[in-house]
């Protein structure tokens, strides 16, 4: 039972049910004289009521006498495309629009540039992506666009904020998804309660049509190993029963001390026709992540004396027995039904639970509260055990689809959905001394010499409610043949509450709630203008606002008011050769208030406090190119610029890149080389600093990174491929911003070979 007993998932919201049957009434009554026969309910992906629909005209589903609507669109399925792009995408509207017609800055990473360059995880999927900025902290990585954090959905429904319970972005698997949307600014229309930078979109792989498969195995340097098979196909003689099934495996050691990982994944979905528009699907996701050695927190950079700690890049600040491991579970169902009238509605629900088990021993970074002698190499290591569950529900409805007025057709979108995250984090000690921290002397060089204790008296319990209710819907009008308005609003609900139990000192355990946050029907409105300027380049300009709920605490232990601001995007977009190629240009402005920023202080509990600051500014402008250049040449490249500065004008975050180039290509050789594809990345970021109290500021100045690789094609189902990653060994630190850095992979390898059948 929730101890929150006020707190219900699907508690109706008034406002939220009221917006969402008046606009669908209306759509869907002006959406009858449409009757539009190609339609998709979102990014048109491998739409599952098209297979419904294929079924009818064959006589083979039920409800075969009524008329056939196929639903697919555009597809924007990646895989087998053999693309860098996509000619039609739902990031940002859930309307089946061309990156050219999307009134904002996106880029879309396929299943061909993830299969060509080796990207296994999130983490490397966004070190392609052009305008974000990869930054590592231990075992979690942050992800950032315009100098902010991006929120993150799956197959467009929005999840609560990642955090330490959730399973870290570093540990995503690839292997179950096609594609990977990336919305650069605010995404407030379908993510209200959002970061400013953008947001994440992991579009799942669906079941095939046809029996296919294929299984990879792989090796790499650090004794790394990999195996993956994927098979799909329909599961009936009809087709009205098509079901896949995902599973990768890998693991070895890594270019740290003492460190070493296992990560597994299965994932399977099954999709039900349910006569001739109607789908119903099912599926379910396992992911297990085991790192021994695992670290926590930082490399410290000074002696307490303010000289250098030299380490090399090899040190582990952890001892041997520290461990993080994951596990998320997630199940979802969904239905989708599409009307006679272009329209379609599609519902889903879906649970992902999140269990982490973490012992640790780490080397405390933090000056000047835990110096590093410099004549012995003494520091202070701090023991944990560290649990934390968490416990995502959701729910997700909308309708999308065309209606008539003033003699034109247009676009609408309705929807709801409601989010619900459940965490405890826990912290038990080896000491039953009243004290909550085991913080003990440590060598630094030596850290192996401290042994596993028994963790066995409970220090802390922190519990954490917060629910988030929304209602949006939006319109895309075509006022003229080359001129479209999209506008919308998304009203938004959202609720934290929190208690901990504490055993240090003579608390006894006693709960001590939290001050509740609660935020009720905050409007975000969303416009966009589009003209089409010639057929092949357009013009857009778009305006949202942005509203996100804080959780950092100030000295006292207050939780800092909600950031609120917006953002303002114009830019030129071009789409050429039939959609194999799409560029962009767009300069933006973001005004903020209320923006975390670290003090260099500790709230009451010891943890790290912050501050709101208030008139924030951030200014840029970037480009990008995206799929197939000449024949056979995949590109996808960009540069980004965007400082964001304090009121005063000065670096609001200085140790994050504020000028980015990336790019990643292959190219097929023609004629009797025409089995052979070669390619490579690259990723250059400026100069960045570090401020550490009483000492030198810690810099890392602008770096390249390099990627090669070669892919050949044995037979027409058989590849064997070589990737290297940062070719030159380029030594490089990622910052934390606060105290510390770690450092950045030296060159690594991977062989593969890959059978499709």
């Amino acid at each position: 039972m929730s101890p929150f007993p006020s707190l219900a998932l699907f508690r109706p919201h008034r406002l939220s049910l009221a917006l969402a049957t008046a606009f669908g009434t209306l759509a869907l009554a002006g959406a009858a004289p449409a009757r539009a026969q190609t339609v998709a309910a979102e990014a048109p992906t491998d739409s599952a009521p098209a297979t419904a629909a294929s079924a009818a005209a064959s006589g083979t589903a039920s409800g075969a006498a009524l008329p056939t609507v196929s639903v697919s669109g555009r597809s924007a399925t990646s895989e087998g495309t053999g693309s860098y792009t996509v000619r039609s995408t739902g990031a940002g509207t859930r309307m089946p629009l061309s990156p050219r017609e999307t009134p904002q800055s996106l880029t879309v990473v396929g299943r061909q540039q993830m299969d060509e360059q080796n990207l296994d995880t999130l983490n490397e999927v966004m070190r392609q992506t052009p305008g974000i900025v990869v930054n590592r902290r231990d075992e979690r990585v942050d992800f950032t666009s315009r100098g902010f954090s991006l929120s993150q959905m799956v197959d467009g429904i929005p999840t609560l904020a990642y955090n330490n319970v959730s399973a870290e972005a570093s540990m995503t698997s690839m292997a179950m998804y096609d594609r990977v949307e990336v919305i650069r600014g605010p995404a407030g229309l379908l993510n209200g309660v959002g970061q400013p930078g953008g947001s994440v979109n992991l579009v799942r792989k669906r079941p095939t049509q046809q029996f296919e498969g294929s299984v990879t195995v792989g090796v790499g340097n650090w004794n790394r190993y990999l195996a993956q098979a994927d098979i799909g196909g329909s599961l009936t003689a009809s087709g009205g029963v098509r079901g896949r099934i995902v599973a990768s495996h890998s693991g070895g050691d890594t270019f740290i001390d003492n460190k070493r990982r296992k990560d597994s994944l299965l994932y399977g979905i099954v999709e039900t026709d349910l006569g001739a528009r109607t789908v119903l699907a099912a599926g379910f996701e396992y992911q297990k992540n085991d790192i021994d050695g695992a670290n926590f927190g930082n490399i410290p950079p000074y002696y307490g004396n303010g000289a250098r700690l030299v380490v090399p890049r090899s040190y582990s600040f952890s001892t041997p027995w520290s461990t993080w491991n994951m596990e998320t579970r997630r199940v979802f169902v969904n239905l989708q039904h599409a009307f006679d009238n272009g329209w379609q509605v599609k519902a889903e629900v879906a649970q992902v639970k999140n269990q982490r088990e973490r012992y640790s021993g780490d080397l405390q970074s933090t000056l000047p509260t835990f110096p590093i002698n410099a004549a012995t190499n003494i520091g202070v290591v701090s023991l944990s055990d560290n649990p934390a569950d968490g416990t995502n529900k959701s729910l997700d409805v909308y309708a999308s689809g065309p209606y008539q007025l003033f003699g034109r057709t247009h676009q609408a979108v309705i929807g709801f959905n409601v989010n619900k995250l459940e965490t405890e984090i826990a912290n038990n000690s080896a000491l039953n001394t009243g004290t909550r921290l085991d913080r003990r002397p440590g060598g630094v060089f030596d850290l192996g010499a401290i042994a596993k204790p028994d963790f066995q008296y409970p220090r802390l319990r922190q519990n954490a409610e917060t629910e988030e209710r929304a209602a949006y819907a939006s319109t895309r009008l075509q006022a003229t043949d080359a001129l479209s308005l999209l506008v919308g609003a998304r009203v938004t609900s959202y609720e934290n509450r929190s208690y901990q139990r504490s055993w240090a000192g003579t608390a006894n355990g006693a709960r001590v709630d939290g001050v509740p946050i609660k935020e009720t029907s905050v409007v975000t409105p969303y416009a966009g203008v589009v003209y089409d300027l010639t057929g092949e380049f357009s013009v857009y300009g778009s305006f949202t606002q942005i509203f996100q709920p804080n959780t950092s605490k100030d000295e006292s232990g207050n939780v800092i008011d909600p950031q609120r601001g917006s953002n303002v995007e114009l830019g030129v977009k071009g789409e050429h050769f039939g959609g194999r190629l799409n560029t962009a240009v767009a300069v933006f402005r973001t005004k903020q208030d209320h923006v975390p920023v670290a003090t260099g202080t500790l709230q009451p509990d010891g943890s790290p406090a912050f501050r709101g600051e208030r008139g924030t500014v951030t200014e840029g402008f970037e480009l990008s190119v995206s799929g197939e250049v000449l024949t056979g040449w995949q590109l996808m490249a960009g540069y980004a610029y965007g400082t964001p500065r304090k009121a005063d004008g000065t670096p609001l975050s200085p140790h994050l890149a504020t000028r980015t180039v990336n790019l990643a290509t292959s190219y097929r050789l023609p004629g009797a080389l025409s089995r052979l594809t070669i390619g490579g990345n690259l990723s250059y970021q400026n100069a960045t600093s570090m401020d550490i109290v009483s000492k030198t500021p810690l810099t890392q100045g602008g770096y390249t990174l390099i990627g090669l690789l070669a892919r050949y094609e044995l037979t027409p189902r058989m590849t064997v491929s070589l990737n290297v990653e940062n070719v030159t060994d380029k030594t490089y630190i990622w910052m934390s911003g606060q105290s510390g850095y770690m450092f950045g992979t030296p060159r690594s390898t991977w062989l593969r070979g890959s059978y499709r059948f």
